[in-house]
């Protein structure tokens, strides 16, 4: 599978995310740091069309701040957001999202939630996965698979 974020571990400093506030974003070899105001965007345009999406972050940020990743599935609006608040240990926060039918790009942001221009929020690590379609599924089908996995049998 291939992340559809380009730099998602900025490698190459700010190259393929638009930055707002620059004077509060810095870059560092393999993560980025916000202050409040700032903030990062990257548009990303899908080429062929999933059911779901998996989004993965690495972050921290200090006491009384809160790190926020947010994806936003276009046309339709529909969001995921990965938050972490008062960690200053490196935490990864995974959750996926059903894309309505249409969905041909999204944008994911990041920023920093706290005292404006205080550096407490960094990001690294981030991954987007275009999960395969799913077949239709028969339900029954599912639930004996469920009760089969929990009892192993």
């Amino acid at each position: 599978m291939t992340n559809l974020i380009k730099n998602g571990e900025f490698y190459e400093g700010a190259k393929h995310w638009s930055v707002t506030h620059p004077e509060h974003v810095s870059f560092n070899e393999d993560d980025c740091m916000i202050a409040s105001p700032g903030f990062l965007s990257q548009e990303i345009f899908f080429q062929s069309e999933a059911e779901e999406y998996a989004l993965s972050a690495r972050m921290k940020t200090t006491r009384d701040f809160t790190a926020r990743v947010v994806l936003t599935l276009h046309p339709a609006g529909d969001e995921l957001e990965l938050e972490l608040t008062d960690d200053s240990n490196w935490q990864v926060l995974t959750d996926w999202i059903l894309a309505p039918p249409g969905t041909t790009r999204a944008t994911i942001t990041l920023q920093a939630d706290g005292a404006t221009g205080v550096a407490a929020s960094q990001f690294g690590s981030l991954v987007l996965l275009s999960l395969d379609k799913r077949k239709p599924n028969n339900v029954l089908a599912g639930i004996v698979a469920w009760w089969r996995s929990l009892f192993r049998v």
